[in-house]
């Protein structure tokens, strides 16, 4: 087992909520609970550059600044959530699908082998799967 404490997930949200799985995710339990890191220093660096342009577009599209105390948690969840939904339509245009993203260590690697790298990828066009995501309700607390 590699040490991974330093390579969180950037896509754990989704992969949390069951709306993705990944190869390179190693589940840890930490103070807050189950997280993920990943296990693979190529995938980590390669998420990383697609959560950045993701979160870039997202916040633009979402009209938020990047700030924690300001944008809400759901947002990040949408950027993450509706983003790999987004970069699967960007290699397959005529994919409408919300299913689960079977690996996103795979998309990861296959949408920045399409484009060149990471900085080519047209972010912007994965806005409207962020924007159109839908998150599970939490159930409502009973008072007690």
């Amino acid at each position: 087992m590699t040490d991974t404490a330093a390579r969180k997930c950037a896509f754990a949200a989704p992969i949390t909520t069951g709306r993705a799985a990944c190869s390179a995710a190693v589940e840890v339990v930490r103070r807050g609970g189950a997280e993920y890191d990943c296990d693979r220093a190529d995938a980590h660096a390669r998420c990383l550059g697609l959560i950045g342009g993701l979160k870039q577009a997202g916040l633009a599209a979402f009209g938020v600044e990047d700030d924690l105390t300001q944008t809400p948690h759901s947002v990040l969840v949408k950027i993450q959530t509706g983003g790999l939904v987004g970069l699967r339509r960007l290699l397959d245009a005529g994919s409408d699908s919300d299913a689960p993203v079977a690996d996103v260590a795979v998309l990861a690697e296959q949408v920045v082998a399409a484009y060149g790298g990471a900085a080519e990828i047209p972010f912007g066009a994965a806005a409207d799967a962020m924007l159109a995501c839908r998150l599970e309700r939490r159930g409502r607390r009973s008072a007690r």
